[in-house]
């Protein structure tokens, strides 16, 4: 009789994205850390869905190194396509793990369920902007870069109203901005 092994979260399960891969294997204690919490908020009505926002954020984190520019040659795609996999592979992963908590919140409590429509949105939104921000200034020479100050101001628009304008018009221009710079790697070009 064979006894049922518990195993760890596999990384074709996140669509062998590095970033989701390298950041589970070397932060397991902070996702357990990120898990106990929303689990702590569920029973508290109207916490969980803003704990589920500001672990959208924290996910954002995930995009701050720069993987090596084999791994984006490996698919063989144009840069436009490039982005779309990996903003949906990005939705994707988030989504995934955040839907126990979210589900469970909705069941324990049901007149707090209208804040889903909110935070699903707002998830996405960081979540692209988080990669576009990436990929507008990836280098593969540079492993660990620094964010520029533009887009921790367009980081600050999540958390503060105020500024979400500036991070809408972000998302525009790091989308143009991390499609030509794709191309200069993809494509050889200089």
């Amino acid at each position: 009789m064979r006894l049922l092994r518990l195993r760890p979260l596999r990384t074709a399960w996140l669509a062998c994205s590095p970033e989701w891969t390298a950041g589970w294997r070397r932060h397991r204690t902070a996702a357990g850390i990120a898990a106990g919490v929303l689990a702590l908020s569920i029973p508290i009505p109207c916490a969980t869905f803003p704990s589920l926002c500001a672990a959208a954020l924290c996910c954002a984190a995930l995009y701050a190194d720069n993987e090596p520019l084999q791994l984006l040659l490996l698919p063989e795609r144009g840069s436009a396509r490039l982005l779309v996999g990996k903003v949906l592979t990005a939705w994707r992963n988030y989504f995934l793990a955040a839907a126990p908590f979210a589900l469970a919140a909705a069941l324990a409590h049901p007149r707090t369920a209208w804040m889903a429509a909110a935070w699903i949105p707002f998830a996405a939104l960081v979540l692209m902007y988080a990669v576009l921000a990436k990929y507008a200034r990836y280098d593969p020479a540079q492993r660990h870069p620094k964010l520029p100050g533009t887009t921790l101001v367009g980081y600050l628009g999540f958390p503060v109203p105020l500024f979400l304008p500036v991070t809408l018009c972000l998302i525009v221009v790091y989308a143009l901005r991390a499609e030509r710079n794709l191309n200069r790697y993809l494509y050889d070009y200089d």
